[in-house]
């Protein structure tokens, strides 16, 4: 009988996801690499996926349920797994995804190799059956904290979204997930980056994110946007600004820049697609922009396309 310690805590959170869960568990459990402890925290759920996880449970020893009597969010669910985690590795996992066999041994061969503190690999976005790449790239980076972290901001390889990624577990020593949010990522992954010497990614397409009209971040990819989770996000980035700005000042102007940019962006959708609702969102953003017009007009990271945007929609009548 093998008693070797598992190595990687791999958690999923899940709520009333019967139609999805069963695939995204056998993904898990089909890996290559099998050296690695399953804890499913079944957040209250009310459709049976109780009694999916229990079965699955059943018929693995490797994994282990954690029944919480009612449901709390996906936060409380993560922070519970990451609570329970035995292993110094953790890789957080959703429960409407699913992954491909050799994920866990890429990510786990990264981390080993470069003594990484997050190793992430590339993927595909899937959006009524049609799969798309998202960060995929032939190409190795080995990056310390300040490029890790300007990579998260710049999104060109990688976002911040946990699934993907293989986590140092001390990163998380001081850090949990922010509950009683709608958006639980944008609070608290900036902060493991912070704490992160050494950032490995590599595009190798191993992990697919199902999009679907019940995802919380939908409004990505059906243009939608609601003024509720646009004020988490503005407040979201505001916090994000001030912290890494304080904890890692050579990232400041990117940092600031990357604010801004999100203000941009989504004053061109709420224009775009005629989003009435999102006027008081659309106002407090306009203010910041005009408030902070030359920084932005003047930083390196600005584009000629936000440049276009602040010219027509924000400081018209200025005099550069």
């Amino acid at each position: 009988m093998d008693l070797k310690k598992p190595e990687i805590s791999v958690i999923m959170s899940t709520y009333n996801r019967k139609d999805f869960l069963p695939r995204s568990i056998e993904s898990i459990l089909a890996q290559t690499y099998d050296n690695f402890e399953f804890i499913l925290v079944n957040n209250g759920s009310t459709d049976g996926s109780d009694i999916l996880c229990k079965e699955y449970s059943m018929k693995d020893s490797r994994i282990r349920v954690i029944n919480i009597a009612e449901n709390r969010g996906a936060s409380a669910g993560k922070n519970r797994g990451i609570d329970a985690a035995l292993c110094d590795y953790i890789t957080i996992v959703d429960d409407d995804d699913y992954c491909e066999p050799e994920m866990l041994e890429f990510l786990w061969g990264l981390t080993n190799k470069y003594n990484a503190d997050i190793s992430i690999c590339g993927s595909w976005y899937e959006f009524n059956g049609i799969r798309r790449p998202k960060y995929i790239l032939d190409e190795l980076f080995v990056l310390n904290k300040v490029r890790g972290i300007e990579e998260m901001l710049k999104r060109e390889k990688y976002n911040i979204s946990p699934p993907t990624k293989l986590f140092r577990r001390a990163l998380f020593k001081d850090i949990r997930f922010k509950e009683n949010v709608l958006v639980d990522d944008i609070h608290v992954i900036y902060k493991i980056f912070a704490e992160a010497e050494t950032v490995v990614f590599h595009g190798k397409p191993l992990y697919t994110f199902v999009r679907h009209s019940s995802n919380m971040t939908s409004f990505n990819h059906m243009n939608e946007l609601s003024p509720k989770i646009l004020d988490e996000y503005l407040s979201a980035f505001n916090e994000r600004t001030a912290y890494l700005s304080k904890k890692i000042p050579e990232i400041k102007d990117r940092v600031r820049y990357s604010e801004w940019s999100y203000m941009i962006s989504m004053c061109g959708k709420i224009i775009k697609y005629g989003l009435d609702e999102c006027e008081k969102q659309y106002a407090y953003m306009i203010r910041r922009l005009r408030e902070n017009h030359e920084e932005i007009w003047n930083s390196p990271f600005t584009t000629e396309k936000e440049k276009e945007f602040m010219q027509k929609y924000v400081t018209e009548n200025f005099e550069w």
